[in-house]
């Protein structure tokens, strides 16, 4: 019978020296998770990382240490080498923004503007988000040759990468291009081409010089429409020329010989 109490004594005994075993190593748990916070606060992320990682699953030690050594990634501008542990904490904190912000540079850098544009633009005003997507649709709209949408995106983009030196060569290879349109008579498109300019140069003074070659030509390319016969042709040209000399007036006249609906503020 005493061996019997004795071994149950021995037995309660060892079960609690475990718990407290247990309650000692949860507690050096719990002061170590409390200092990786610490240091979490203090923004020294590499090194919450490395704390974060030695607690293994405790509480949330694993979300930490790979949202730490994210942000510690993040703060190098390697977006690429932090996108895997944002992907993996995208319910943590701002690690679903973060995510996509650095999905979006890794779709910039393989030169996918597009696509990255639109992750960016998903963004809203998180970072510097909208400056980067401005600057991916502007090199995107360059691929499709859209100078005025490329123009536009480009100032968007501010100072980001080198989006101003790839404005200002855009503005120059433009006024260049207008400027030959212009010498060969082509008014039309080369007032297209300044008046996307701006201010830049003197792009307004020329814009204003080919508004005004392009209406006479307009207008004489009518007048020779009606020599021609082409009286639907020419009623067109002047239509488009309304408020040039008496360009409304030749278009009413010629609505009313085309049998067309003349509108009122025509009569």
């Amino acid at each position: 019978m005493r061996v019997y109490k004795t071994g149950k004594r021995l037995a309660v005994v060892v079960v609690l020296c475990l718990c407290a075993l247990l309650a000692v190593g949860c507690g050096d748990k719990t002061a170590a998770y409390n200092k990786a916070l610490k240091v979490f606060g203090e923004g020294d992320y590499a090194e919450a990382a490395t704390a974060f990682g030695r607690l293994g699953d405790f509480l949330q030690a694993e979300t930490y240490a790979a949202y730490s050594q994210g942000l510690t990634y993040w703060e190098q501008g390697t977006y690429d080498a932090a996108e895997p542990y944002f992907e993996q904490t995208q319910a943590f904190m701002y690690g679903a923004q973060r995510y996509r912000f650095c999905h979006a540079y890794v779709l910039e850098q393989s030169e996918a503007f597009a696509e990255a544009a639109e992750w960016y633009g998903a963004l809203g005003a998180f970072e510097d988000a909208p400056r980067r997507a401005a600057y991916c649709l502007a090199r995107a709209a360059m691929e499709e040759l859209d100078y005025a949408a490329a123009l536009t995106h480009y100032r968007d983009a501010g100072d980001y990468a080198d989006a101003a030196a790839r404005l200002d060569a855009l503005i120059f290879e433009v006024y260049d291009r207008a400027t030959t349109l212009k010498g060969e008579a082509q008014y039309g498109e080369a007032l297209t081409l300044f008046m996307m300019l701006g201010d830049s140069y003197d792009a307004q003074e020329q814009a204003r010089q080919c508004k005004n070659y392009f209406q006479d030509q307009t207008y004489a390319a009518a007048e020779a429409l009606i020599a021609s016969g082409d009286l639907q042709g020419a009623y067109n040209d002047f239509s488009m020329l309304s408020g040039y000399r008496d360009a409304a007036t030749r278009a009413t006249e010629l609505a009313k010989e085309l049998g067309l609906d003349v509108p009122p503020e025509e009569e």
